[in-house]
């Protein structure tokens, strides 16, 4: 769940039928989504979610507890006008889109159209089995060449290093301590997204996201390993695209 160090980015203008809020994997920019909106129908808005920490946002702080990160969050969508919506999030950023689907129902605004989880086993067998925030930054860097994800390059790049390890270490602060039992339903399609050739967020970890919700699951390979969301981003955009499509794009034009 590391990053492969992205770069900032700006939303679209709120003026779609449906936003699509977009959630990067850990230590990545929300750039990462800037050529979706190429790839979607005009119906869609792609708005991603920077974290802070990164890109736009890299003279905040980053935030290393859920709660103060899915409050932070939460300014950015725009649930408060009602807009219909959906929200998509890769590898750690998956589990913020389950969370902050809940809490911004929570704080009772509607829920999302569907939640699209890609690369990310199930909330309650997403916590690493070996923890490595809490680590000397030498051993955190060498957890995180065990994850892999993050390029050779970055990690010998002692300069970059310094900026880069506080963003990525709050994010794996959440991850390594997240914790979600029991199962909370979201009460909305579910798609999953997983590599065919991932050891960690494999078919069958994913499979068990089927428990998060009421309404329907469909679950689709994707060529490539833990990291597709870069490799066949065009298949990924294809799928998001039918998917929103399929259930709710055509009952969000009559509705926004």
């Amino acid at each position: 769940m590391a990053a492969k160090g992205c770069p900032p980015v700006t939303g679209h203008a709120s003026n779609q039928a449906l936003n699509l809020y977009c959630l990067p994997y850990a230590g990545c920019s929300a750039r990462v989504y800037d050529v979706w909106q190429a790839g979607l129908p005009d119906s869609i808005n792609v708005v991603p979610l920077e974290l802070p920490g990164r890109g736009s946002r890299c003279t905040d702080p980053p935030l290393d507890t859920l709660p103060e990160l899915l409050r932070d969050l939460t300014r950015g969508v725009n649930a408060e006008a009602r807009a219909p919506y959906a929200v998509f999030g890769h590898s750690f950023g998956a589990i913020i889109a389950y969370e902050l689907t809940r809490y911004v129902v929570s704080q009772g605004y509607p829920g999302p159209q569907s939640l699209i989880v890609s690369a990310c086993r199930a909330p309650h067998l997403a916590t690493p089995e070996e923890a490595i925030f809490d680590r000397s930054d030498e051993d955190f860097k060498r957890g995180l060449r065990k994850v892999g994800g993050t390029p050779e390059e970055l990690l010998e790049n002692d300069e970059l290093m310094e900026l880069y390890i506080p963003v990525i270490r709050a994010d794996y602060t959440i991850l390594d301590n997240y914790r979600r039992d029991p199962v909370q339903d979201v009460n909305c399609p579910i798609l999953g997204l997983y590599g065919d050739a991932d050891s960690d967020a494999d078919k069958s970890a994913m499979s068990a996201w089927d428990a998060y919700t009421s309404g329907s699951f469909s679950l689709e390979p994707i060529k490539g390993d833990h990291f597709f969301l870069d490799d066949a981003t065009e298949h990924v955009i294809q799928r998001v695209g039918a998917h929103l499509n399929d259930h709710v794009a055509d009952s969000a034009s009559t509705t926004g």
